[in-house]
């Protein structure tokens, strides 16, 4: 008799929420309705349509795209309450409690509780909150904010067990293994300043060393750390420093225009005009171009 139940209310719900009107109204992102796989046990009131109120018993949803390339988005939880407004067909609010699972095309996300806001288009995850992806694993915090509107997210009291940076097979990390005048980490006074400054130029409208150089990394690694929160980047200075190390053994480290508001010391000068460069050369040049690109965070050689 139970499962009649469950049935006819599934049932019911096709027909009473699944709609075009619904789906229209239903928003979050590119996400503009939602199937739902598993449901121990629904309530609902029939008044002006079904309106779900709660599902319990161990819930499974999973939220569809109108759009082709945009994949599908599967949720979980042990029960979701819904909050609604007057006159509207789609909630306000989403309440998800115990053992809350997304799996967004970026990563999967994991806590004890989230509160998904139709409204702002914001999903915000507490309880033991932990996201983990090809580019960022075991990234933990006290809260974790998913913005479908903006495409963001926030960590609060981050803890991260690993990011990448850097590209396989990257340059060396130091001069000790080389001999050659690579930057080792003890080479920056200054790595939040470092970090900070190198963010801002990439992102400057004009042409700049730090967007030159940030143009030069693999393209993961660029956005990598342009979105990753200053605190990781800087549990992940290593991975900073081998990609760095790997542009400074290029002949392509300097450009023009990038460093055409910078004024350059002699050393560097003479060996731009040389030209033909030897290795140790090369590393030598670029390392003075990095220091005069962030004077006050770079140690002089």
């Amino acid at each position: 008799m139970k499962k009649i139940i469950i049935i006819v209310c599934i049932f019911l719900l096709a027909i009473f929420v699944f709609d075009r009107g619904y789906a229209q109204d239903m928003s979050l992102g590119k996400y503009s309705s939602m199937r739902i796989e598993k449901v121990g046990k629904l309530k609902g009131t029939l008044s002006q349509g079904m309106s779900i109120r709660e599902m319990s018993g161990g819930v499974s949803i999973v939220l569809l795209s109108q759009e082709p390339h945009t994949p599908n988005m599967p949720i979980k939880a042990d029960k979701m309450t819904f909050e609604w407004e007057e006159g509207r067909n789609s909630p306000a609010l989403i309440r998800m409690e115990g053992k809350v699972y997304l799996e967004h095309p970026e990563g999967k996300l994991t806590a004890e509780k989230a509160v998904w806001d139709f409204k702002k288009e914001v999903v915000e995850f507490t309880g033991n909150p932990t996201l983990d992806s090809p580019k960022a694993q075991g990234l933990k915090g006290s809260k974790i904010i998913m913005d479908f509107k903006n495409n963001t997210i926030d960590i609060e009291n981050l803890q991260a067990d690993m990011i990448p940076l850097q590209i396989e097979g990257g340059g060396s990390e130091g001069r000790v293994e080389t001999g050659l005048p690579l930057l080792a980490e003890n080479d920056v006074s200054d790595w939040n300043g470092f970090v900070v400054e190198l963010k801002k130029q990439g992102q400057a409208e004009g042409m700049t060393p730090g967007k030159y150089l940030l143009s030069k990394f693999d393209g993961d690694a660029r956005s990598q750390f342009l979105s990753a929160p200053n605190d990781l980047i800087l549990k992940r200075k290593q991975d900073l420093v081998k990609q760095i190390n790997r542009l400074l053994r290029k002949p392509d480290f300097y450009n023009k225009e990038a460093w055409a508001k910078i004024t350059l010391p002699a050393n560097a000068t003479e060996l731009l005009k040389k030209g033909n460069l030897t290795a140790e050369e090369q590393v030598r040049l670029n390392r003075l171009l990095l220091q005069c690109a962030f004077p006050d965070v770079i140690k002089p050689l």
